[in-house]
């Protein structure tokens, strides 16, 4: 079966010139004629469609191999190249098992570029954004199942371990990688969870994060958190809601933001000091509580850090997420771990809630206390009595005799004692009446009663709202240090549309 697939790309690629792979379509037309004869195959020798479809693409490395000994160690490029990325959408298309198959076909790629871009763009930026960024287009359909075929290679390369040498020009070294935070040359050498925060896409960083994707990326670049935050206060206090995502999915996978200013001019500065300097220039992310003050100096709670702890050996040991299954855990803590859920921690109290932020629990309960203390201690009845006299109109419907009309004002009318005494008296007439009669029964105005209480709650909401506000100016004049000068405006999300092509 080798031969057969040895032969298909030699033949093949002798029809096809130099620069014939380059375009997407002529790449899907070699591959719908592979497809066929992987399908052949599987079905001729009674075997596994994926098993097929792995010896084709060792095949095609083999090729690639030898064409590049032939001159000298050097890839051709052209056809010679495009041939592994044939290869790699038949990895995807047939679902090979073998992983040890996938990661050599990946070193292969890489022993030529040097990046994987080819497989982290499209599903970063659609699969029209390659085209315009690096000059080719890519071979997925869609940036859904670019998407699922990236998650696809991550699982294969992360199973298995796979680290690459990169060349780090702020080391001036060459350090050993992992797959998934290779930079990408096309956006400034950057990793992929780096140029997900830039595209402000929520979606991609929480997969990238949950297949061990290291948050402080080791491309040399400066500290994520710290660059999205500067992102988040390029606007004032107008906050991208992507952004937003993007660092409380980035916060669930370190301990603490980490103060920056730690020297100035090769002289260490203190931490109070510090502290001041990060008030001064993230102070609105602080008050408009887009990060809180424990993740900045306070203390974190015992159960994200051992969260951090348990992500960070999982993923120096290439665990992450199938590792996190294996823990003896409850399936809630699992989820916790694969920052699939969140969980809350226990509800406050009222003495342990801050005086000048009352918290929404202990609104309600004063609004309660006050209209339970405004309530009369008597409570009102559930039928009233009322001195007016219930009257039976008598209608032109003719009757057989009164008491039949009698009985079905009685069965209409049994719960008001009233009536029941004149339908006594009319039994006790000497002539019947000629005619039937309707009982009509006047309902009770109880207006009056539910004015009243409307107006008791609008007092009560417009002193909650004014104590409300008395609270909000104590604070805001005696908060220490003093906010930025945008604190007076009122802070907003906003809703951008994700970055696409």
């Amino acid at each position: 079966m080798d031969f057969i697939f040895e032969c298909f790309f030699t033949d093949t690629l002798e029809k096809i010139s130099r620069s014939g792979l380059q375009d997407r379509s002529s790449r899907r037309d070699v591959l719908d004629h592979l497809n066929a004869i992987i399908g052949g195959c599987s079905d001729g020798h009674n075997m596994r469609a994926d098993e097929v479809a792995r010896i084709a693409v060792l095949s095609a490395v083999r090729y690639h191999r030898d064409q590049k000994d032939a001159n000298g160690d050097v890839c051709l490029m052209g056809k010679y190249h495009n041939i592994l990325y044939i290869a790699l959408r038949t990895c995807w298309d047939w679902g090979v098992r073998d992983s040890a198959v996938v990661v050599v076909l990946l070193e292969e790629i890489y022993a030529c570029e040097k990046t994987f871009e080819r497989i982290f763009l499209g599903a970063l930026f659609g699969p029209n954004a390659p085209h315009f960024i690096a000059g080719w287009r890519s071979d997925f359909r869609d940036q859904d199942e670019n998407t699922r075929a990236m998650v696809y290679f991550l699982r294969h390369a992360t199973s298995l371990g796979m680290t690459l040498p990169v060349w780090i020009a702020r080391y001036e070294q060459e350090r050993l990688v992992k797959f998934i935070d290779i930079p990408i040359e096309s956006c400034g050498r950057s990793s992929p969870l780096r140029v997900a925060l830039q595209a402000s896409a929520p979606d991609l960083l929480l997969i990238l994060l949950r297949y061990g994707a290291n948050p402080n990326p080791p491309d040399g670049g400066t500290s994520a958190v710290l660059a999205l935050l500067d992102k988040l206060t390029e606007n004032g206090r107008n906050y991208v809601f992507q952004n937003v995502s993007c660092l409380q999915i980035l916060l669930r996978n370190i301990p603490m933001i980490e103060l920056p200013f730690k020297e100035w001019d090769r002289e260490p500065i203190v931490y109070s000091t510090r502290r001041e300097m990060f008030f001064e220039r993230y102070g609105s992310l602080l008050i408009d509580k887009i990060i809180t003050k424990e993740q900045v100096y306070g203390v974190m709670s015992l159960r994200h850090l051992c969260r951090c702890r348990i992500r960070d050996l999982l993923r120096n040991n290439g665990q992450l997420p199938d590792g996190i299954d294996t823990l003896r855990l409850p399936r809630r803590l699992q989820r916790y771990i694969d920052l699939m859920e969140e969980i809350e921690g226990p509800e406050k109290k009222d003495n342990d809630t801050d005086d000048n932020y009352p918290t929404t629990s202990s609104k309600a309960k004063s609004k309660a206390m006050r209209s339970d203390a405004k309530k009369p201690a008597t409570t009102m009845p559930t039928t009233m009595k009322t001195n007016k006299p219930i009257t039976l109109r008598y209608d032109e419907i003719p009757t057989t005799s009164l008491a039949a009309a009698a009985e079905r004002a009685v069965k209409a009318l049994s719960s008001t004692p009233t009536i029941l005494t004149e339908l006594a008296a009319l039994e006790e007439l000497d002539e019947p009446e000629t005619s039937g009669h309707e009982v009509i029964e006047e309902d009770i105005n109880e207006q009056e009663l539910e004015g009243l209480n409307e107006e008791d709650e609008e007092n009560e909401e417009e002193e909650v709202e004014e104590e409300e506000k008395q609270q909000q100016q104590k604070h805001d004049s005696s908060s220490s240090p003093s906010p930025p000068s945008e604190t007076n405006d009122v802070p907003t999300i906003i809703v951008d549309k994700p970055f696409a092509f």
